[in-house]
């Protein structure tokens, strides 16, 4: 293949993972984790409405089951050390340590009421289309972009960036997000405007439904 046509099959993928794939709430059980293919994939969390992690695997079957266990997924470690640091019984977990108990169950609450995954299987080029959602997006849990580089973020660090990174959409900010679509402003010039990533403006026009509102 071409480098056009490598990019052209990464944004085909790209645009389906984001704009097409269903937003699953996340139950945390063995049941729940039962239901997805054992088969190679490219996911995403979105925590409210911002992409937060970016994964590839090749069990989405098996690394669902990794989302049970902080010892097993850095999206649980690193939401425990962003949200639970000033906690009186926080110690940083690790590949070989979990959070203390009460740190747990404040997690699997958070991630049950806040956080949703979207995923596409992908057999040919998900290492590639991980490492493209990364350096676009930049999202905050995730540990890993380009293959041996590692990167954490917190949300103040994702604000130096993006100034309303990670806050809350108020009625106000989606009307107006509805009147610059509706002018035809480009998602490169509403994420300046609202002080957000791609990610985030894209995740916000889809669950308003803009583009099916306004045909576009």
């Amino acid at each position: 293949m071409t480098k056009e046509a490598i990019n052209q099959y990464l944004d085909k993928l790209e645009g389906k993972l984001l704009n097409c794939s269903a937003q699953i709430p996340i139950e945390l059980s063995r049941a729940w984790t039962g239901q997805f293919p054992d088969e190679a994939a490219v996911y995403i969390f979105r925590e409210d409405d911002a992409i937060c992690y970016v994964g590839e695997t090749g069990s989405l079957r098996g690394r669902m089951n990794d989302i049970l266990n902080t010892k097993n997924h850095t999206v649980r470690r690193n939401l425990g050390n962003l949200h639970f640091s000033e906690h009186p019984n926080f110690e940083k977990a690790s590949s070989s340590k979990s959070f203390h108990d009460d740190i747990e169950a404040l997690l699997n609450e958070r991630i049950t009421k806040h956080l949703r995954l979207s995923y596409i299987l992908v057999d040919l080029g998900r290492k590639e289309l991980e490492e493209r959602l990364f350096d676009k997006l930049q999202p905050c849990y995730s540990q890993k972009g380009k293959r041996g580089s590692k990167k954490t973020y917190t949300k103040a660090e994702k604000q130096q960036a993006n100034k309303n990174a990670y806050e809350k959409w108020t009625t106000e900010d989606d009307e107006k997000l509805e009147l610059l679509f509706c002018e035809g402003k480009t998602v490169k010039e509403l994420s300046a405007v609202f002080g957000r990533n791609e990610g985030s403006i894209n995740s916000r026009i889809k669950k308003l439904e803009l583009r099916e509102k306004y045909d576009r």
